[in-house]
C-alpha cells in the first residue's frame, strides 16, 4: 500500500470512528522512498482525503508534490516538528475526540484507569491551549517533546483533541483512538460513581 493511500485509509477511519468531524484533523506520514512527508490538504474533511488530494512536503515545510490548486494541512508545522524531533517517527495523527478534549475544557487530566492504557499510554501530557496553525502550538509541542520521556507517543492538547505519533500509520493511528477509549471510559467510570483518578505514572514501579 503507497503512503498516500493509508494516509486516505487512517483519515477515513478517523473520520467514521467519531475523532474528528467536519474538516477538523489532519493525518500524515513519511513516505519511505523519497523522505518527504505524504499530509492531508488543508480544507478538505478526512472524510473526503483519497490519495489525489494528499500532498507531499519535505521537512523545512515546502511543497514538493500534489495538486497545486490545495495547500498542505494548516497544522503542518506540528507535524514537522514530530518528525525533526523524533527521527524513528514515521507518522502523525491529529484529532479532535470529544472526550479528551473535554477533560482539556475541564482543566483535568486524562485518568489513567484501564491495563491497556497502563501499559501503552503511560501518561498523558497535557499542551496549554494555542490557536490551530500557530507558531505558539508548535513551540509548546517542542517544549514538551524534550522533556518527556521519548516512550510517550500521544499528547492532549488543550481544547484542541489529540496528537499521537509513531514508527507507522497503523502504531500513530492505534495509540490516538486508545488515549480518546480511555478517555471515554474514565468519563463513564466516573458518572457510574467510579473514584475520580489513579495516579498516572511514567515507567515502572
Amino acid at each position: 500500500m503507497s503512503i498516500a493511500k493509508e494516509v486516505q485509509h487512517y483519515s477515513r477511519l478517523a473520520y467514521e470512528r467519531f475523532l474528528v468531524g467536519a474538516a477538523g484533523g489532519n493525518v500524515s506520514a513519511r513516505d519511505p522512498e523519497s523522505g518527504l512527508i505524504a499530509i492531508t490538504a488543508t480544507g478538505i474533511s478526512l472524510r473526503d482525503i483519497t490519495e489525489e488530494n494528499v500532498i507531499y512536503v519535505d521537512l523545512d515545510g515546502r511543497v514538493r508534490r500534489g495538486r497545486t490548486d490545495l495547500r498542505p494541512s494548516k497544522e503542518t508545522q506540528l507535524h514537522l516538528a514530530i518528525y525533526n524531533l523524533r527521527a524513528e517517527m514515521n507518522a502523525v495523527v491529529h484529532v479532535h475526540p470529544t472526550y479528551s478534549t473535554a477533560y482539556s475544557l475541564a482543566g483535568k487530566p486524562i485518568p489513567i484507569r484501564t491495563v491497556s492504557a497502563e501499559n501503552k499510554i503511560i501518561q498523558l501530557p497535557v499542551i496549554k491551549k494555542a490557536q490551530a496553525g500557530s507558531p505558539e502550538l508548535v513551540s509548546y509541542i517542542v517544549e514538551t517533546m524534550r522533556g518527556i520521556p521519548p516512550t510517550l507517543r500521544v499528547l492532549v492538547l488543550e481544547a484542541h483533541g489529540l496528537l499521537g505519533f509513531g514508527e507507522t500509520l497503523s502504531m500513530a493511528y492505534d495509540v490516538t483512538e486508545l488515549a480518546e477509549e480511555t478517555a471515554r471510559v474514565a468519563a463513564i467510570a466516573e458518572g457510574l460513581g467510579g473514584s475520580s483518578y489513579m495516579t498516572a505514572r511514567v515507567g515502572g514501579g
